[in-house]
């Protein structure tokens, strides 16, 4: 009769402990706190938003992986350059930030309209819920980063303040970001939360794997690094008037890379400038057109 190795374990039971002994440790607590620092570390190292680049740097990295390459070459045929964010959770946010305050900064018209636009945003936000004291440091700087965009244009003060306005720093949108990068992100998501809680009813049928609005906003758009979905471009694109495309480039079946425009209220007539975007999986671009 077949007997194991050892009298007081069964064949099963030997075999079981030397597949655990074979089975790699599972990382604790401190291994995993580090490879999460080095993943930041590797985002922070990446600048905010990069100069332009040719859509050749992007064909080079997909090299080795030529299910792109047929998109990326169609992506040519339309666009011409792109900027690169910082891969940290917040490139939608900071990248639709700066591509509308490229596209104001030398328009005084398109600025004053979007600055009138906005005013009214810190009271819209305590009226969705959050507390004015909490938030309004995040709203006052927005306000001042179009100030500072206004000055650099040679055109009025957004604030209105005239006594003031003599002793604001023109900045250009690289600058704003370089100093105040933090404010606008977290305007920004306070706007999107804000917004898809005023719009509850419109939104709720849309979630998937939360309860309410609310729990969605808690979980996915009020804390930082959380990178935004079809919701959060929707809720944001509406509340500020300013359409943005986005441009999927994945392994999707075909050759042409999709494009999904978000307007308000689907209003294809507007004239005022698209944002556009390059989206790849987790991450936001800036593309422009040819």
């Amino acid at each position: 009769r077949c007997r194991s190795s050892h009298p007081s374990q069964s064949p099963c039971v030997a075999f079981g402990l030397e597949i655990m002994a074979q089975a790699p440790a599972q990382p604790g607590d401190f291994e995993i706190q580090a490879h999460e620092q080095e993943i930041r570390n590797e985002a922070e190292a990446c600048a905010l938003v990069s100069p332009k680049t040719s859509l050749d740097d992007l064909k080079a990295q997909y090299a080795s992986n030529p299910g792109f390459l047929p998109k990326i070459d169609n992506l040519g045929q339309r666009f011409s350059t792109m900027r690169r964010t910082r891969p940290d959770g917040n490139c939608f946010y900071r990248a639709y930030t700066y591509g509308i305050f490229e596209l104001i900064a030398s328009e005084p018209e398109m600025l004053a309209a979007f600055a009138s636009r906005v005013k009214g945003s810190l009271d819209f936000c305590v009226s969705a819920g959050y507390e004015k004291v909490a938030i309004e440091d995040f709203y006052e700087e927005f306000i001042s980063c179009l100030d500072r965009l206004a000055a650099a244009a040679g055109a009025p003060s957004v604030s209105g303040d005239a006594a003031s306005a003599a002793a604001v720093a023109p900045a250009t949108p690289d600058e704003l970001l370089a100093e105040c990068d933090g404010y606008l992100v977290c305007w920004t998501r306070c706007l999107t939360s804000a917004f898809l809680k005023v719009h509850a009813e419109e939104y709720v049928a849309f979630l998937t794997s939360h309860d309410s609005i609310a729990q969605f906003c808690a979980q996915e758009v009020d804390p930082m690094a959380k990178d935004a979905d079809h919701l959060q471009i929707t809720a944001l694109s509406r509340y500020f008037g300013v359409p943005v495309c986005v441009v999927y480039l994945d392994q999707s079946t075909g050759d042409t890379a999709a494009e999904h425009v978000f307007r308000e209220d689907g209003d294809a007539t507007t004239k005022v400038p698209t944002v556009y975007l390059l989206y790849r999986p987790g991450h936001y671009d800036l593309i422009y057109p040819a």
